[in-house]
């Protein structure tokens, strides 16, 4: 019987998670850059910042799909701004 969940889910690469974002790897890389960048400062993160990564394999960051699905979801739309 098949794992259930987030365990059974394989990782994303940033290649793998740009294409199903819409994005290029290199826009996918600042957006990590930017949620990074907000922790350092001793912001919070907010839910529509890009999440941080699952795992990392070597030094590539990775995410499950159900991560990268749960932020599309409080993502805003495009040309939008939030307060």
């Amino acid at each position: 019987m098949p794992e259930q969940g987030r365990a059974a889910e394989l990782p994303l690469d940033t290649e793998a998670v740009a294409a199903r974002v819409g994005v290029t790897a290199g826009t996918v890389r600042l957006y990590l850059k930017r949620t990074r960048r907000r922790i350092r400062d001793g912001h919070p993160v907010r839910p529509q910042d890009f999440p941080l990564p699952d795992v990392q394999i070597g030094r590539s960051p990775a995410w499950v799909e159900s991560t990268i699905a749960a932020w599309l979801a409080h993502r805003p739309g495009r040309g939008r701004t939030t307060p």
